[in-house]
């Protein structure tokens, strides 16, 4: 076989399945991708266009992917929450001539395009009215290339919690289809051929796409859960036997409070790797689900952008609560800000030295930000705007987004050394720290507070207070805490801390 996993032993081996029971073997995966790369084609594309889909977790998500992917295209996934600016900003920022979506989405797309003749609105689903049918298009196709097969990019999306989303873009290869390497933390999973990779989350996000499209091409099958749900995914897993799955905080979170007599109703003994990443890990849920699950649960931390990973296994954080890892992909590190390195155990700005390069497209200012040291002068690293610091053998420990960074009366705090005291606290689910107007010191520590909702009684202000004030300076602790019924979140499971921010700004107004 040849293609997308030109060393599978069997082309009849499931290369994705739906957690409904839908699925599709590596041959049919190669060859209907290579139909639809055709399709593309003959509908003018040629390599280093750009094309975009908007999809729920369905079958045809990633076979587009790697039609496009194959075909030397820069490929973005919209997500499906998003309204009618946000996304005509994403297909206009990327210079989409195709459009991809399911007939539930082709009335707002009709409107984001009516001044759009440039565009080609095509449907997934069959008997769309008005819009080019992607199954009778590569219907009417071949499986034989019928142009080069260069190897793609997907251009993602940050995530747009501190400002409109950037897309993150990088020179294509120009090798032949399957001259690609795949990322050297696939190494650290032990995907192959028979991994089984359960992938619980939206496919339209950076990780879940790039871990199903890596599973795949090096031979093994990617489960696909439609959305998430705790139990589904427990059934998931004893049902498919799986061996990997991805998952982020909340997600683990929301695994750990079911009961005990839930979580051992099911057969979890195939699982050999899970891994965490996209957002930071309260501590205590990291250590619950080690001791259910055992010594597998893994961390990297990383950006869309790719210029740099680190990673973590269970033993190693055990024996450093709090780290990241080490770098597996560049070199980290840790800039003050006088644009000198920090001193060992010192916070400051984290950079990856000696990644892959990148650009935010149609923003250089950004992609120079990123490539210059606090002072503005450039670097020969690049920054995601985290505040870290290192150890003295190299582990990263993150301490907050830059922007997130709180000063009070000149006094730098870091808002997740404050969540991490929050969150210990046996009454608290959850906690986002960020700084609110104050008159006298410029800001003050505010903390929101998700309840533990079975922890009785119900924790208070000055209960909370006062626990942060006995395990952190007073300055750190909080001045005042609201409670919340559920922090806002992106699809992601990020806290949206910008949006409570910008809250308190708007309606207290600068000091």
């Amino acid at each position: 076989m040849t293609g997308i996993c030109p060393t599978v032993n069997n082309e009849n081996r499931p290369a994705l399945a739906m957690a409904d029971g839908a699925s599709i073997s590596h041959g049919a995966l190669d060859a209907m991708s290579a139909r639809a790369a055709n399709w593309l084609r003959r509908l003018g594309l040629r390599p280093g266009d750009h094309v975009a889909y908007m999809l729920e977790n369905r079958i045809e998500a990633i076979v587009f992917a790697w039609a496009a992917h194959r075909c030397g295209l820069y490929y973005t996934p919209i997500p499906v929450h998003l309204k009618a600016g946000e996304i005509a900003y994403m297909a206009g920022d990327c210079v989409a001539r195709l459009i991809l979506t399911g007939a539930e989405f082709l009335e707002l797309w009709r409107d984001v395009l009516k001044e759009r003749s440039d565009v080609t609105l095509a449907c997934a689903d069959r008997g769309c009215d008005g819009a080019v049918c992607f199954w009778s298009g590569i219907g009417d196709e071949t499986s034989a290339p019928a142009g080069p097969d260069l190897e793609g990019f997907a251009m993602l999306y940050s995530s747009g919690t501190t400002g409109r989303p950037k897309g993150i873009i990088r020179p294509l290869s120009g090798r032949a289809f399957g001259g690609d390497p795949m990322s050297v933390l696939y190494s650290h999973h032990q995907v192959g051929e028979h991994t089984v990779y359960l992938s619980p989350a939206p496919l339209y996000h950076a990780a879940p796409l790039r871990c199903v499209m890596a599973v795949q091409r090096l031979g093994g099958l990617a489960v696909v859960l439609e959305r998430f749900e705790a139990v589904q995914l427990l059934r998931a897993i004893e049902t498919w036997r799986a061996t990997h799955i991805q998952l982020v905080p909340t997600m683990m979170r929301r695994l750990i409070e079911l009961p005990l007599t839930v979580r051992s109703a099911y057969d979890l003994s195939s699982l050999r790797v899970v891994i965490h990443a996209a957002a930071p890990c309260p501590p205590d849920v990291k250590r619950a689900m080690i001791d259910w699950l055992g010594p597998i649960v893994n961390e990297y931390y990383g950006g869309t952008e790719g210029v740099g990973v680190t990673y973590i296994t269970s033993q190693e954080w055990l024996e450093r609560p709090g780290s990241v890892g080490r770098a597996v992909i560049g070199e980290l590190q840790i800039i003050g800000e006088d644009g000198v390195q920090a001193p060992v155990g010192s916070p400051g700005l984290v950079y990856f030295r000696g990644g892959p390069r990148f650009s935010y497209h149609n923003d250089p200012d950004k992609t120079q930000q990123a490539y210059s040291l606090p002072g503005g002068e450039p670097a020969d690293a690049a920054s995601l705007g985290d505040i870290g610091r290192l150890d003295a053998d190299g582990y990263l420990y993150l301490l907050d987004r830059a922007s997130f960074t709180i000063n009070s009366g000149g006094v730098n705090i870091y808002p997740r050394e404050v969540e991490d005291v929050l969150e210990s606290h046996p009454g608290v689910r959850e906690a986002a720290v960020f700084g609110a107007p104050n008159r006298d010191f410029g800001e003050e520590v505010k903390a929101v507070v998700e309840r533990a909702p079975s922890h009785a009684p119900l924790v208070g202000e000055e209960e909370l207070i006062a626990f942060c004030r006995a395990r952190m300076s007073h300055v750190k602790a909080p001045r005042s805490i609201e409670f919340v019924s559920a922090l806002p979140r992106s699809e992601a499971g990020k806290v949206l801390k910008g949006d409570l921010r910008r809250r308190y700004w708007e309606t207290q107004g600068s000091p």
